[in-house]
This record gives structure tokens, C-alpha cells and sequence, in this order.
């Protein structure tokens, strides 16, 4: 036999009658007249409803905000840069052109490209977790993704002088990718080479 609605709302608790009333637009007209029913005998408002919907809306989001956070955390990279070492390698930066860049020291057609090295360290550095850093792989690989970054750079910057006047950005990102590409390519071979315990990756 058939449960009619009363029947139905009757055997259940309050927590299940508050969560049918949440999306009570949805319901038929006899089973929203029999969910009313069933809520005033036990004192229940919509009201009630309501503020259990938004709790039950408010769970599931932060859960779902943890499980994204879970999936973005990996091995090797930070899921947040940390901004007072941003701040601190953004001043070693400028030293650093300073030192380098300043007076005429170096060719003009070498500027942007040592810029832009710079900045690919910088953000590379900052990437990574810090386990990655206390390796002699990281630091070698790296070494080694100057290059690219160095000699793409300093074509754009000789065959269109429009770079990076124009597309500073757009440049920098052309000339940064191919030497992470051949650091992190490099960094993988030589930690299979060296296998060992890796720690697990934190935020």
C-alpha cells in the first residue's frame, strides 16, 4: 500500500521535514498542505527551513573548498606564494639590476634578457615547495634554464625592438616558459636518477 503524505512527513524527523521544507516550492499542493501540517504540529516554522537550508548550502561548500584545496596541493609547487618572500626577492631583484644593469656594464641588447632571467629565478624560486629548493637538482636545473630564457629573450629583443616596449609581459612569458620546461624536464631525470625519500607536499 501507498504512504499518503501525512503518513509520510509523520515518520520522519525533524532534520529530514526541515530539508523537504527548504525547497518546498517543488513540492505538489497536497504535499505541501501535509508538510504545513506535519511542521505546525511539531512547532516547526519555515523560518527554520530556511536557516537549516543555508546551514546544509554553507557545508557543502566549505567542503568542496577543502577537497579543491586537497587537489591543488602538490609535490613540488606551493598553492600560495608567500609575499614577504616576494617582497624580500623583489628587492634582490632590483640590487641585483642595479649592480648589474646600472652604468652601462653590460651591452645594451643584454638588458632585458638578464631582466627577465631575473625574473624567471625569482618566480621560480618562490614556486616551489620548500623541500625542492634544499635539493642540488633544483638549483642545477635552474642553472640551466637561464639559457633558454636568455637567448629567446635577447632574439625578441634584437629581432622585433618593439619588444618589450610594447608586450612586456607577452615577452617575458615567451622567454621564461621554454627554460621552465627544460628545468623542470631536467629536474625530473635527475631526481629518477636519485631516487629518495620525497617529502609530501605542504601548503
Amino acid at each position: 500500500m501507498e504512504t499518503s503524505f501525512p503518513e509520510h512527513y509523520a515518520s520522519l524527523n525533524d532534520d529530514e521535514l526541515l530539508h523537504i521544507a527548504g525547497d518546498r516550492k517543488d513540492l505538489l499542493k497536497e504535499a505541501a498542505v501535509a508538510l504545513d501540517v506535519e511542521m505546525a504540529r511539531r512547532g516547526l516554522t519555515h523560518e527554520h527551513a530556511q536557516t537549516r537550508k543555508r546551514d546544509y548550502l554553507r557545508l557543502e561548500f566549505e567542503e568542496a573548498r577543502g577537497n579543491r584545496r586537497k587537489r591543488k596541493k602538490s609535490k613540488y609547487f606551493v598553492a600560495q606564494i608567500n609575499l614577504p618572500a616576494y617582497f624580500i626577492g623583489l628587492v634582490v631583484l632590483l640590487l641585483l639590476m642595479f649592480l648589474t644593469l646600472g652604468h652601462h656594464r653590460v651591452p645594451d641588447e643584454w638588458s632585458w634578457p638578464l631582466i627577465v632571467v631575473y625574473v624567471g629565478a625569482l618566480i621560480a624560486c618562490l614556486a616551489v615547495q620548500p623541500w625542492v629548493r634544499q635539493t642540488l637538482s633544483f638549483w642545477f636545473s635552474l642553472a640551466v634554464s637561464f639559457f633558454p630564457q636568455f637567448v629567446v629573450a635577447r632574439w625578441l629583443a634584437v629581432s622585433h625592438p618593439t619588444y618589450p616596449s610594447s608586450a612586456t609581459k607577452g615577452s617575458a612569458l615567451v622567454s621564461i616558459i621554454p627554460g621552465y620546461l627544460l628545468g623542470i624536464v631536467l629536474f625530473r631525470l635527475l631526481q629518477r636518477l636519485k631516487p629518495g625519500q620525497e617529502p609530501k607536499a605542504t601548503n
